[in-house]
């Protein structure tokens, strides 16, 4: 069994947040910056079948790449973990988290929650939300992934399995 996620890479800005971070009086303890990432839709164990399935539904999934502006904090208290997220996003952001989600639940993954908050935990462990100003970050997004997550003596890592570009659904240009 293997715990999958699917989410948005940040790649160029994880180094940037992660020294903002760590030059505030930031609650909890830090994430690491290999596993920063924006949650699409979290899944849970999954058989050797189910993740087969879900990397063929990866495959096939489209969306434009993103442009989402981190530019707010915040806090779920009851998994202790303080996040930057968007005020606003794009449409396309919570489509595409809503049919990977849906991937999941057809194939039994999943943890029913319907609600989206697109964020990027940057502690756990936080007893309260960052009293710190608003950040100012800016994640072009162009692919998305299935991770997995694994823990080992050092904490968990999060390693992808696939990546995908984020792309629009080819227009018909036979007029049809």
């Amino acid at each position: 069994m293997s715990r999958l996620f699917f989410a948005l890479p940040l790649d160029e800005i994880s180094l940037p947040l992660v020294t903002w971070r760590d030059r505030l009086p930031w609650p909890g303890q830090g994430v690491p910056q290999a596993n920063l990432h924006l949650t699409l839709a979290f899944l849970g164990e999954a058989s050797e079948q189910q993740r087969e399935q879900l990397l063929a539904a990866g495959a096939r999934q489209h969306c434009p790449p993103l442009t989402i502006a981190l530019d707010r904090t915040g806090w779920f208290p009851r998994a202790k973990a303080a996040w930057v997220g968007p005020r606003q996003w794009p449409n396309e952001l919570t489509v595409l988290a809503r049919a990977l989600r849906r991937h999941g639940e057809r194939i039994g993954l999943g943890n029913g929650e319907q609600g989206y908050t697109p964020h990027v935990t940057l502690s756990r462990k936080a007893g309260e939300a960052p009293a710190t100003p608003a950040p100012d970050f800016l994640l072009q997004a162009t692919r998305f992934c299935l991770y997995q997550s694994t823990s080992t003596p050092d904490g968990v890592s999060y390693e992808p399995l696939a990546c995908w570009p984020l792309r629009p659904r080819a227009k018909n240009t036979d007029g049809i």
